[in-house]
């Protein structure tokens, strides 16, 4: 059920990430681009500092997420991993896989020579709730996000 992603899952990952980019964000700030976030897949799937994962159900993800390995700018023998996205359906038959597909990432990115990874929370979804699901899985709460349009 919990799988690497591949070239084919671009598509239905990018579909299923525009409707979380609107729950999320809307487009005031970040207009989303399918097709962009499409093309983006393809390129970052199958490289050596990139996980992305689903899980699988009959062709239906019901959760996916996705990995950035790089070293720390500032230790360059400490490679850290941040969260691109990371995305579970609410309204699956399947409580639990988040964090399930969560831990294969985790596991991955050990395997892969990561020393600490890095998982953020939107604050408009469940931002509390998320921090402290994080917090009780070992996490530590290190810094806050806020983003501004420019033009």
């Amino acid at each position: 059920m919990i799988r690497h992603a591949t070239f084919e899952d671009a598509e239905q990952i990018a579909i299923l990430g525009a409707i979380f980019h609107e729950e999320a964000f809307g487009d005031d700030i970040l207009e989303y681009d399918i097709d962009d976030c499409i093309l983006s897949l393809e390129g970052f799937i199958g490289q050596p500092n990139f996980i992305c994962m689903v899980a699988d159900v009959g062709g239906r993800f019901v959760s996916f997420g996705s990995l950035v390995l790089s070293p720390v700018y500032f230790n360059h023998s400490h490679i850290s991993c941040e969260e691109l996205f990371w995305w579970a359906d609410s309204e699956s038959n399947y409580p639990g896989i988040g964090m399930k597909l969560k831990k294969r990432m985790e596991e991955e990115a050990k395997d892969r020579g990561a020393l600490s990874i890095q998982m953020k929370s939107i604050s408009a979804l469940n931002g509390k709730r998320m921090a402290n699901l994080y917090i009780r899985n070992g996490y530590k709460p290190s810094e806050n996000s806020f983003i501004k349009r420019l033009v």
